[in-house]
This record gives structure tokens, C-alpha cells and sequence, in this order.
């Protein structure tokens, strides 16, 4: 598949996130990818359980990302496309799921291994290197229970590896400029990403022309401070260090809703 516009991501300098989109051109070509997957589905307990895998195999052509040292700087006038190198990708990985379908406590489970890489020369000295969004690991678990005919309960559980990213490794100082150093491309990772929701929802008595509910909610159940993204800023004491500063979003949030369904 192709797309119309491309996404690009860096973290550069004092680690700022920089995102561009770019529409496809005579210079930035569109992605073409190849995908072959091969599954097994089993259907237990007279469909009450449903358990499938999946493998997958996935080559893409014209890939995308910053040079090194890519002047990412937009308030000039050069064109960003100089700053950008193009080469292949790949990505591969297993998938599974067990669901319950039946009965008064149902939900599923997942879990996704996976790998998503990048090949292009003049970056991390031509070698493959983890693409951004590439995530080792991926759990979702679902589970809902029905207390009576108008009361049910459920909760989320989300993990997922942390996105890749490239840390500086070192800073040096150039007319009294601060400049940093970078060892291979996205061979960090952030935090892990995961948390838990919860949810209880009330089916109300229904009416002539409608039928409603409540819910009530927490995301975030346990106010996991999940990363955004990291930055390195000079420690205003001591110019020699650096911080690393995180940033995260979210916490626990609670939520009421009140839903409406016409006939």
C-alpha cells in the first residue's frame, strides 16, 4: 500500500520531539510493502473458546528517516527533503489470541512479538536498526463480568514495550555552543508503556423511544506515569551534567457517561 502523506519523527539537539508530515513527491516516494502471513484458528468447548495464531512477514521499499546530523531547523528556506535518506524495512512477528465468547464472564486475551526495522544507507553506519515504533512485546487483556441483566463490570489491562529512540551518549562544547553526540540510531528504548482501566456500566430502565445507560470509569487505574517523551537540558547548577527530563501524560482519570440509543 501507499500512502498520500509521510510521517517523520527525531529526537534531536536537547532531545525535542520534531514531527513532520510530507505529502509524496518526484523525490519522496511512496511506501510499497509486501506481506505474507500464514495462521491457525480453533474454535474449543463448542465455540465457547476461540484460540488463533499467527505468523507474518512483512518487506517494505522506499523507507524513510532524518540523516544523521539532518539540520531539522524550519524557520530556513532548506527544502526538508535534503535532510532526508531512503531506504527498505521490514517487520515480522507472531500473533495470538484466546477469547471467551459465552458466558457471564467473557474477554480475551493477546499478545503480539514482533520486530519492525529500517535498512538505509548512511544511517547507523548502513546496518539495520529498530524502526520507532518498533515493539517487542504487546499484551492486552479484556475481561468483562455481567453482575445481573443491567449491571456488568470491565476491565483493560495494556503492555507494551517502550518505543525506540536515540539518546545522546555524550556533549561537548563548541564556541560556547553545547553540541551532543550519538551513538547508533534508535538503540534506546523508553520506559515500558502499560496500565489499567476499569468500568462498570448500568443499563437504565428503557423507555418508549429510547433506550440508555451510565457508566462510570477510571483510566489509569493505578496512575501509572507513563513516558511521553524524555528531553536532556543542562543542569542550570552544573553545566557538566545533563537531566534527563521526562514527560508523561494521564494519570488516573475518572469519567462518567450517559449514553443514549434511539429506536
Amino acid at each position: 500500500r501507499s500512502s498520500a502523506l509521510r510521517h517523520l519523527y527525531l529526537c534531536v539537539g536537547k532531545a525535542q520531539r520534531l514531527d513532520r508530515w510530507l505529502s509524496n513527491s518526484n523525490i519522496v516516494k511512496p511506501e510499497i510493502a509486501d506481506q505474507v502471513s500464514l495462521g491457525w484458528f480453533k474454535n474449543l468447548r463448542k465455540d465457547m473458546f476461540q484460540f488463533s495464531v499467527e505468523g507474518y512477514y512483512k518487506q517494505m521499499q522506499n523507507q524513510i528517516d532524518y540523516k544523521d546530523g539532518a539540520n531539522t531547523n524550519t524557520s530556513n528556506d532548506t527544502p526538508i527533503e535534503t535532510q532526508l535518506e531512503y531506504g527498505i524495512g521490514r517487520a515480522y512477528g507472531v500473533e495470538m489470541l484466546l477469547r471467551k465468547k459465552a458466558g457471564k464472564f467473557t474477554g480475551w486475551v493477546g499478545y503480539t512479538l514482533s520486530k519492525s526495522e529500517k535498512k538505509i544507507d548512511g544511517i547507523n553506519s548502513n546496518q539495520w536498526y529498530n524502526a520507532r515504533q518498533d515493539r517487542t512485546h504487546d499484551i492486552s487483556v479484556v475481561l468483562m463480568y455481567e453482575l445481573t441483566k443491567r449491571f456488568n463490570i470491565s476491565g483493560t489491562f495494556v503492555y507494551t514495550t517502550g518505543n525506540a529512540i536515540t539518546f545522546p551518549t555524550g556533549k561537548y562544547e563548541v564556541d560556547g555552543v553545547i553540541n551532543y553526540s550519538f551513538s547508533e540510531r534508535n538503540g534506546y528504548r523508553i520506559p515500558a508503556y502499560h496500565r489499567a482501566d476499569i468500568g462498570v456500566n448500568w443499563e437504565l430502565r428503557e423507555k418508549k423511544w429510547f433506550t440508555h445507560e451510565l457508566t462510570f470509569s477510571i483510566y489509569n487505574l493505578y496512575a501509572r506515569e507513563n513516558t511521553y517523551s524524555i528531553a536532556f537540558e543542562t543542569n542550570k547548577d552544573d553545566p557538566q551534567k545533563t537531566d534527563a527530563v521526562q514527560t508523561s501524560l494521564f494519570k488516573l482519570i475518572p469519567a462518567v457517561s450517559w449514553n443514549f440509543k434511539f429506536k
